[in-house]
């Protein structure tokens, strides 16, 4: 146990040396989260957009939207679905489903500030219970919505630390 402590001190010794900083770290001055907190996500039509916009929320204001926004994302959304598989009886049994976003970040004046796209893919089951298919399609569209959610918080993150200068 020790030597697992000394590792640790090391590595995190040696991480700080050579400048690494986590993306959402704020380091004493404003950073990536406080600029995330300022952004108010749009309605998105749908009930897939409905669950697309809880999740940037969640993910870009954990402690609340905050009462003063200085950007707003506006997010479009759609949901390919195809067959994948048949039975012997040629019958559809899985269906590959994507969801595929693009979004715009605008500032306060309307201007586009930053834009980009994310896309993910899964595939369901599809049986003769209405019911289980109904719940894996939800269960991939819940999924395939949360990754799409961390991964546009990732793009917006990554943006936002290329315009803050660096702390000296």
């Amino acid at each position: 146990m020790p030597a697992r402590l000394a590792l640790a001190a090391f590595i995190a010794v040696a991480l700080s040396a050579c400048g690494f900083e986590p993306l959402l770290g704020d380091r004493g001055r404003p950073g990536v989260a406080a600029e995330l907190a300022t952004i108010r996500v749009a309605a998105i039509p749908d009930n897939t957009g409905r669950l697309l916009r809880n999740a940037l929320i969640d993910r870009l204001a954990p402690r609340g939207e905050a009462a003063r926004s200085r950007y707003r994302l506006e997010v479009r959304v759609t949901e390919p679905r195809q067959p994948i598989a048949l039975r012997r009886d040629d019958v559809i049994s899985r269906f590959s489903y994507s969801v595929q976003a693009t979004f715009t970040l605008l500032d306060t004046d309307g201007k586009v500030v930053t834009a980009g796209a994310s896309s993910f893919t899964t595939d369901y089951e599809a049986t003769n219970s209405e019911y289980a298919t109904y719940t894996s399609r939800e269960n991939a569209r819940d999924r395939v919505v949360e990754l799409i959610g961390d991964d546009i918080r990732s793009q917006l993150a990554t943006f936002f630390r290329n315009r803050i200068p660096a702390a000296s």
